[in-house]
């Protein structure tokens, strides 16, 4: 993982108070990455600063969510004080959610509020960035996504695992569809979109999320897009 690929590069990761977000965002800013760090007010850690190499410059910015005023403000004050944006990585609070919702708790609002902190916000996020990555004809996007998108979970395996949800298989399965279309209409543009899709034991796999991670941003992996490794 050579650092210099990384030296004086900007990065916005939504989902910084996530378990993968935090965990990417420390491997890159000890390649002295600047880090633009975005969460749900929901989800927000207002500490979350300490964790975070010093002589990279880190801005951290909590939004609420859906709210596409204060996306395209947060994205603008972080543009603005880096001048570019290299990269952009989506990730989500999957271990913060699994568990909490049980399908006899499935009402018609918490699958809208799922729909709305994961899918729209990807997509509101990812608007007020590529145009900025276009302009400037360069730009790399990772969408964090899960393995219950594919066939609930376990694939090829013939059962559902106990961390297998319906409404975690739909959200999953709407980011892999949106991550494709987007990829197919922005590779001509210089800008690649690629994804990382999360096993049960992703937590016990932090090695391989940073080889992914850095397959897709390092240049490694140039001639991806819409592509998704699946860590099972």
């Amino acid at each position: 993982m050579n650092e210099e690929n990384y030296r004086g590069k900007n990065c916005i990761i939504f989902g910084a108070n996530s378990f993968v977000g935090e965990t990417i965002g420390k491997f890159l800013a000890q390649k002295n990455v600047n880090l633009g760090l975005i969460d749900l007010k929901s989800y927000a850690n207002r500490y979350i600063l300490k964790g975070f190499k010093k002589d990279n410059e880190v801005i951290y910015k909590i939004i609420e969510s859906a709210n596409k005023e204060e996306i395209d403000k947060a994205i603008e004050d972080i543009y603005n004080n880096f001048g570019y944006i290299h990269y952009l990585i989506c990730s989500f609070y999957i271990n913060k959610i699994r568990g909490k919702i049980s399908q006899e708790d499935l009402s018609l609002q918490t699958w809208d509020n799922l729909f709305q902190d994961w899918i729209i916000n990807y997509f509101l996020i990812l608007k007020a960035v590529v145009p900025l990555m276009i302009n400037a004809k360069e730009g790399k996007v990772i969408f964090i996504n899960t393995t219950t998108g594919y066939t609930g979970e376990g694939e090829g395996e013939g059962q559902l695992t106990i961390d297998g949800s319906i409404h975690e298989s739909a959200c999953s399965s709407g980011i892999t569809g949106m991550l494709t279309s987007i990829a197919a209409d922005v590779i001509p543009q210089g800008i690649s979109v690629n994804g990382i899709a999360l096993g049960n034991n992703y937590k016990n796999d932090s090695e391989r999320i940073l080889w992914a991670v850095n397959l897709w941003l390092s240049g490694i992996g140039e001639y991806s897009c819409g592509q998704i490794l699946r860590l099972y």
